[in-house]
């Protein structure tokens, strides 16, 4: 015994409603993929016009580099410091940085109380961004107090 839809023969969609759900779908796409494109530039533009202060417990700091890639197969490496704290999560700071003088940056950030400024939408969003490995950048620190 074979099922109707097996053969093809069950109910169809009208024109009209196949081309909404295709619409739908299409729209969907567009959007997601939207975000993707002009996310980060509307998440930056935000944080460069909201500044957050944050008073953070510096538990360590590490010099890294993030590794990126352009569309031409060209790789570049950046210079960062990457702050853990107790109460704010991991911060990076990017400006500034460079190969000679991020380990010096890294060493001068003793544990303790320290101010930073960061973007209050990369901070505010930053348990979903870390998904996608992104992380609060500070614009500036200082020690707290």
């Amino acid at each position: 015994m074979s099922h109707s839809l097996a053969r093809g023969d069950g109910p169809r969609m009208s024109k009209r409603k196949a081309a909404i759900v295709t619409s739908v779908w299409v729209l969907s796409l567009a959007i997601i993929l939207s975000m993707f494109m002009f996310g980060p530039i509307a998440l930056r533009a935000y944080d460069h016009s909201h500044p957050k202060m944050l008073t953070c417990e510096v538990s360590s700091a590490e010099a890294t580099s993030v590794s990126v890639s352009s569309t031409n197969l060209s790789s570049t490496t950046i210079p960062q410091v990457d702050v853990t704290t107790r109460n704010c999560g991991v911060l990076t700071i990017q400006r500034e940085i460079t190969d000679e003088n991020r380990d010096r940056v890294a060493a001068s950030l003793k544990p303790g109380g320290w101010e930073f400024v960061v973007g209050a939408g990369s901070f505010d969003l930053r348990g979903m961004l870390g998904f996608l490995r992104v992380r609060p950048e500070v614009v500036s620190h200082r020690i707290a107090g």
